[in-house]
């Protein structure tokens, strides 16, 4: 069933990010629209250094993210597991370098709807000289939506860096 045309669940068009969140740039002037550009907007959020919310990422879950029985697709829940894997273990870790995923494994713990705000966080576990260890965990409130863990390598030498991101505060 399409939610734009159901009469109980009205389509989500708006993905705005609850206060302190700013828009992640993925773009970066390119002109070409890589996948990150293409899965819809993501938001980050920076908090204080060695807390939970170091880094958090938040997905307003909108009716293009949903399967067909209504509900986040799996694969948005691992894409975006898997850029707080990379980005957000990077920043908790101090590396700000493009990481690599290795592995993850994903264990799907409960739903999230259009219209639900998810945010993920992430703990580093162990950092070696090439690799790096974390948990991911998906939200939605104080709901745990998914679990995830994932090793990404760490490039030696200067490595393509994603330190150009751009955190961009919404257009009025």
């Amino acid at each position: 069933m399409d939610n734009a045309h159901s009469p109980t669940v009205p389509a989500v068009e708006d993905d705005a990010a609850p206060p302190g969140f700013r828009l992640i740039d993925f773009r970066r002037d390119r002109v070409e629209v890589t996948f990150n550009t293409h899965i819809g907007n993501l938001w980050a959020k920076r908090g204080e250094k060695g807390t939970a919310d170091e880094f958090v990422m938040g997905l307003r879950v909108r009716d293009k993210h949903c399967n067909p029985a209504g509900t986040l697709h799996g694969g948005m829940m691992m894409t975006m597991a898997d850029l707080i894997g990379g980005m957000g273990a990077g920043t908790l870790a101090g590396i700000r370098k493009f990481l690599p995923t290795v592995s993850m494994t994903f264990d799907f713990v409960a739903p999230a709807r259009a219209g639900d705000w998810v945010e993920g966080r992430c703990e580093v576990v162990r950092a070696t000289r090439s690799l790096l260890f974390s948990h991911i965990y998906l939200t939605v409130g104080a709901e745990k939506i998914l679990r995830a863990s994932a090793i990404c390598k760490i490039p030696s030498g200067d490595g393509p860096s994603f330190g150009k991101a751009k955190l961009v505060d919404r257009p009025e």
